[in-house]
């Protein structure tokens, strides 16, 4: 490895226009006068690559780093990473040679297998999974967040920054299959909806695609298959998707080497539950104390654009609010219960006003894409909700409503165009 590194002429020559140096775990550069971070603790893979001629390295720890091979200090930096990680130099000088724009994988963290196939003919992956824990549980496809977390399983964790997430600390079984730190996200979900979604990254000890052909073979028993009939196997990328019954499927995707690809050995899995609870659309209670002060038919029939398995505020069109509207979309004001809703096709969105910061129209207007107008609810607690989407400018009549009626105010700002 050193001989590379005897003779200063290997390197690109390096200029003053940017600048890299390290700092215990942390690699920092500069990127058009911009300080960038890579944390070396966490790197997963590294590339060389010629981008218009120039070289770069590749770095990736959870987020992409492009970094000048030309920038000031590189030579020195480049043999201690090399050191650390066991890059492959040969290679790496190689490809900085070449004329052509090109990449090649220097390095990639070896990561231990951490799924299994289990003998055995288990038929219960549409019912739930199986947690082995002491002694071992049996969790139904139904069961929500808060309940999940109440069986003392898994922790929830943030990532760097601040995306929520809730991992199972026990390996599972979904039907034969045997995983190891299967994972939750937890952003914005509903502590009493059932789980929509469970995710994980397997590897085999040989950081290919191995992985994604077994449990491809798993899930289609070795038969012959025609990829379109379950997704789509190409040369940069393969995707399956596989249905359990009962709304319950899974999905697998494996992504190669490509020009803006870069293969880091695992197969990203994906289980989903698509059931249908009809119940959590269900209000009694406002349903028995609702009183109409105020309503507007709206112009068209629009939809409520926000999922009711994401949004708790999304619930049944009140039977009262139906019988006056008939087949149009609509706004009513509650002023005893203090709160506004808005009706759609099938469903509504029904807020204390108290919870409302402001209400924005954006209007966007036709260009290279068509036009269209959102109202949108943002809401005290910085989240914000898309209520209706209509043609451009169709929403506008409805914002001196809304500010009467909730006093709150309604933003709406220059439209602009959709390039």
């Amino acid at each position: 490895m050193l001989n590379f590194f005897k003779n200063s002429s290997n390197f690109p020559k390096e200029n003053d226009k940017n600048r890299i140096w390290m700092d215990g775990d942390r690699l920092h550069y500069l990127d058009h006068g911009n300080e960038e971070e890579v944390n070396l603790s966490q790197l997963r893979y590294a590339y060389v690559q010629l981008l218009a001629g120039d070289p770069y390295l590749f770095l990736f720890d959870d987020h992409q780093h492009y970094i000048p091979a030309r920038s000031q200090g590189f030579s020195k930096v480049y043999p201690k990473l090399s050191e650390q990680f066991g890059f492959d130099d040969a290679l790496f000088f190689h490809t900085i040679k070449q004329k052509q724009d090109c990449k090649a994988k220097i390095w990639i963290q070896q990561q231990t297998r951490n799924y299994n196939i289990l003998p055995g003919d288990f038929e219960d992956d549409h019912i739930g999974f199986e947690v082995y824990a002491e002694p071992t549980q049996f969790i139904s496809w139904d069961i929500s967040y808060a309940d999940i977390e109440k069986l003392g399983i898994g922790h929830q964790y943030a990532s760097e920054y601040g995306t929520l997430y809730f991992k199972i600390d026990y390996p599972v079984r979904i039907g034969n299959l045997w995983l190891k730190e299967l994972e939750i996200y937890c952003d914005d979900i509903p502590p009493h909806v059932p789980i929509q979604e469970y995710f994980i990254t397997i590897y085999d000890e040989s950081n290919t695609d191995k992985s994604y052909k077994d449990l491809r073979d798993l899930w289609l028993d070795g038969e012959d298959y025609d990829a379109e009939d379950y997704g789509y196997e190409r040369e940069d990328q393969c995707y399956l998707s596989f249905d359990f019954g009962d709304h319950i499927s899974s999905s697998i995707c494996y992504t190669y080497d490509d020009e803006s690809n870069y293969d880091d050995g695992g197969t990203s899995l994906h289980f989903y539950n698509q059931r249908d609870y009809p119940t959590l659309l269900e209000n009694p209670a406002y349903d028995q104390l609702i009183e109409v002060t105020e309503l507007v038919k709206l112009k068209n029939k629009w939809d409520i654009k926000e999922d009711f398995r994401k949004n708790a505020a999304v619930k049944n069109i009140p039977t009262s609010i139906q019988q006056q509207l008939g087949k149009s979309s609509g706004i009513w004001l509650d002023k005893k219960n203090n709160k506004i809703g808005f009706a759609g096709r099938k469903t509504s969105l029904i807020y204390d006003i108290e919870d409302i910061d402001f209400f924005e129209i954006e209007n966007v207007l036709p260009a290279k894409g068509p036009g269209y107008a959102i109202l949108r609810a943002n809401l005290i607690n910085s989240s914000y909700n898309y209520i209706f989407d209509a043609d451009t400018f169709e929403l506008d009549p409805y914002a001196i409503t809304l500010e009467n009626w909730t006093h709150k105010r309604v933003s709406i700002p220059e439209a602009y165009y959709n390039c």
